[in-house]
């Protein structure tokens, strides 16, 4: 190491006594210990790198011969850990203000921790749940490619039980499935609707403001629940699987617990760098980090030699791990383990930037997340006082633009009249393209189409088209601010709001009677083939089997349902 340090790299007389006095010793610890990225980014430093300015020399100079490369050591960065005042202030808080970092961790007290396992372990998964169905993906470990990987397979009709017993004893399904000794099962997206004890109980034992649909969270104003979203879900993982890169939907917030035994590896990048890999994977590779979402993995050389930063974070049983909007990451089990996942979305411009940054990007690509970005910007701008004024008009802009929008694509159709749907105030996706629908509709039996598929049509002049909002009612909303709670607009919500009117009214109104429940799911797409390819959501992400009918759809998270029942021609939707 002396020598090609010395060949190779300037060196001053301090790191050349250094060099000379304990290098080598240094150098055969930290690969002993993982390697220097892995060294470096844990919560402490061991002694050995704490003494003489090692991790600076390191980190500059000796890091070039552990990868026989001119590597950039300046681009690894390490999560940020909070300390135990920190940690007692966030039981405290009620929204998540506080957080101000791209990727965090928050660590649980050990007899906390194995409080809340008593339903989260592999037995107790087994005994209470061990007939539920799940999302089962067979993989190859150790892929190391921004290319979408084309061996993630899907593995139909295994319950919880078959997979804990598969941990016990791989050979079996290995040998029933035909699988090569390599290959590794992975357990994603398991849905906890109607696991209310276990939320519940994981529910005491978190910050109101991490909790699912917890205080001051923007997705209370989810007008429907989704997997994985607003409802937490499961992952169980043997060693070596993997959950490829992507941003959660539309940049949200994610919470991430490990209940372990053993540990994950997460690689993220920060947003503010997210575009810089996104152009030079196009320049090296010819392909888009997001269209391709959820279907690469890339371990940390590729960063070092390109000087991108980037972070390294190893999630260990009991940790908490907080993304930030617009966080890029990507996860590796080390061992069995148990992860819980769900989103959050501070109300802060960060974040409410970010969504609108993604969901113009999800436009561009063509590219459709589950969560309804329009209609829960409508109740925001009608709910939350607590926005700053920036974030007020940057939603009321966007508002107006939707607004403009429609109506010049209505303009094209020409209808020869309107109907109001009361019953549609809860989200829906169009039959065909499966977009969200936010103000106007063409609805045929159970066919719902936007305006853009009406226009798709060659019959589309004159046809009837239905709206959720009234013309002047959606008009006088956009000129009004502040803005109140109105029964034109507010509907009943899946969390705690600041809305009036969902308290006050009835139940049955409150209901939308036969709406299925959203679910999410993480796709990859393969577009030649016009076939989706399974990619394993974020922990934090999700991606199960759709509801009831199964249908795949496009985009993050498994969609908005598509089975969407008749509406009455009454009100609003």
């Amino acid at each position: 190491m002396q020598k090609y340090l010395l060949d190779n790299l300037p060196l001053s007389l301090q790191e050349r006594n250094l060099l000379n006095s304990s290098g080598q010793q240094v150098y055969d610890q930290v690969m002993k210990d993982g390697g220097f990225v892995k060294v470096f980014c844990q919560r402490e430093l061991p002694e050995y790198m704490k003494e003489d300015d090692w991790v600076s020399f390191y980190q500059s100079k000796v890091i070039a011969y552990e990868y026989k490369s001119m590597v950039d050591g300046s681009c690894i960065g390490k999560p940020y850990y909070y300390n135990y005042n920190e940690m007692l202030k966030i039981y405290e808080e009620k929204s998540l203000s506080w957080l101000k970092h791209q990727i965090s961790i928050l660590t649980i007290d050990p007899k906390a921790l194995q409080m809340i396992n008593v339903f989260f372990n592999f037995e107790a998964l087994k005994q209470n749940h061990g007939n539920q169905s799940i999302d089962i993906r067979v993989q190859q470990p150790g892929y190391d490619s921004f290319l979408p990987c084309k061996i993630n397979q899907q593995l139909e009709g295994m319950k919880i039980m078959d997979y804990v017993d598969y941990l016990n004893d791989p050979s079996k399904i290995i040998r029933k499935e035909r699988l090569s000794v390599d290959q590794r099962l992975f357990a994603v997206n398991v849905n906890m609707l109607g696991w209310d004890r276990e939320i519940n109980h994981l529910k005491q034992f978190l910050p109101k403001c991490l909790r699912p649909q917890g205080d001051n969270d923007g997705l209370s104003y989810l007008r429907q629940e989704i997997d994985g979203v607003n409802i937490p879900q499961i992952y169980i993982k043997t060693d070596g699987v993997w959950t490829g890169g992507h941003q959660e939907n539309l940049s949200v917030n994610a919470i991430n617990i490990n209940h372990g035994p053993a540990d994950c590896i997460w690689i993220t990048v920060d947003n503010e760098h997210v575009q810089k890999l996104r152009q030079k994977v196009l320049e090296l590779f010819d392909t888009d980090i997001f269209k391709n979402e959820g279907l690469w993995f890339k371990e940390p050389e590729f960063f070092l030699k390109n000087a991108i930063p980037f972070r390294y974070t190893l999630q260990k049983k009991g940790d908490v791990v907080i993304l930030g909007a617009g966080c890029l990451h990507w996860v590796k089990s080390l061992g069995q383990t148990i992860n819980t996942a769900w989103n959050q979305v501070a109300l802060d411009d960060m974040t409410l930037e970010a969504m609108s940054e993604r969901h113009t990007l999800n436009k561009e690509i063509n590219y459709r997340t589950v969560i309804p970005y329009k209609n829960l910007m409508l109740d925001l701008y009608i709910h939350e006082k607590s926005l700053s004024q920036l974030a007020i008009e940057r939603i009321q802009l966007e508002l107006q633009n939707f607004f403009e929008q429609e109506n010049r694509k209505l303009n094209l159709i020409d209808p020869p009249s309107f109907s109001l749907v009361e019953c549609c105030k809860q989200v829906q996706l169009c039959s065909k393209c499966e977009h969200e629908i936010f103000l106007y509709f063409y609805h045929d039996n159970d066919e719902y189409l936007c305006l853009d598929c009406v226009l798709d049509k060659s019959n589309h002049k004159g046809l009837a088209i239905s709206m959720k909002y009234r013309y002047h009612c959606f008009y006088f909303l956009l000129q009004a601010q502040p803005t109140n709670c109105n029964q034109e607009f507010c509907c009943s919500y899946t969390g705690k709001t600041k809305c009036s009117i969902q308290q006050e009214l009835k139940p049955a109104q409150l209901k939308y009677q036969g709406q299925h429940k959203l679910n999410s799911m993480l796709h990859g797409t393969d577009k030649m083939k016009k076939k989706k390819v399974e990619r394993i959501d974020p922990e934090v992400d999700v991606k199960t089997i759709e509801n009831n009918d199964k249908q795949k759809t496009r985009g993050r998270k498994q969609s908005i349902d598509k089975s969407q029942p008749k509406m009455k021609k009454t009100k609003n939707y």
